[in-house]
């Protein structure tokens, strides 16, 4: 099945691929959003949007009345073995516990469906919930599901453990796409993870498919100085299964 993917998704990944190649380095000017707008055939509120999603990513940075800059390119990490938040925490002797922020399926109109590239009409569930070690927040987690693979999706009670565990059990993936990126908090993720506002955060982006269908996109989102990576694999593990990032754990 084929999935239109937004102009603004294509203007980003355009943009994106101009950064990590090196074609704008870091401190490049970007044209202006009316210059970006004659070029891909959009509107200027097309741009911006596509803009407002880089800098949010940490790609590129707008400072007033100069104009915009590239930061840097993100950088694509294959990601294996991650354990769901909540078995981590008790694994290493803590005490986990979360608060269901969100459960809720998001509006036809609304944006941020378009995190999942399912066809029009088609239902998103979204759910957002904060965790946390012996009572301090160590991720927030958003997660936009299918309905279509997950239909009970919202029946369930996520304010024990989270979604992790019931989505291994009630979905089928074939593939898995992991991004790391380090991101700049918002006032409400700064609030949510009580974190101040020079405290950068690490993004993990993950995205889920079942035989090309998107199953779920989740954006798992950690205070710098409470979170570290840890990768493991057997020997005999593939490189393609590595670049592909491929894991267990949805």
């Amino acid at each position: 099945m084929n999935f239109q993917t937004p102009l603004y998704e294509k203007i980003k990944t355009e943009i994106d691929r101009r950064v990590v190649t090196g074609l704008w380095p870091v401190n490049y000017p970007v044209p202006s959003e009316l210059v970006l707008a004659t070029e891909f055939g959009a509107s200027r509120l097309t741009v911006r949007r596509a803009l407002r999603e880089l800098q949010t990513a940490g790609v590129l940075s707008r400072v007033q009345g100069r104009g915009t800059f590239v930061l840097g390119p993100r950088v694509p990490c294959a990601v294996f073995g991650l354990v769901a938040i909540s078995e981590a925490i008790m694994a290493s002797g803590g005490a986990y516990s979360c608060q269901l922020l969100s459960h809720t399926t998001l509006l036809p109109d609304d944006p941020n469906r378009n995190m999942l590239l399912v066809p029009d009409g088609a239902t998103v569930f979204f759910s957002s919930v904060l965790h946390l070690e012996d009572g301090t927040p160590v991720q927030l987690e958003e997660r936009y599901v299918h309905a279509a693979e997950a239909p009970h999706y919202l029946e369930q009670d996520f304010s024990v453990r989270g979604p992790d565990a019931w989505l291994q059990q009630a979905t089928r993936v074939t593939r898995v796409e992991n991004t790391i990126r380090a991101i700049r908090a918002d006032d409400a993720l700064r609030q949510h993870l009580q974190i101040d506002g020079n405290q950068p955060c690490l993004l993990l982006d993950r995205s889920t498919w079942r035989d090309g269908v998107p199953v779920t996109r989740s954006r798992f989102i950690y205070p710098g100085d409470r979170y570290r990576l840890r990768s493991a694999h057997d020997a005999h593990i593939t490189r393609d299964e590595l670049m592909a990032g491929v894991t267990g754990v949805r």
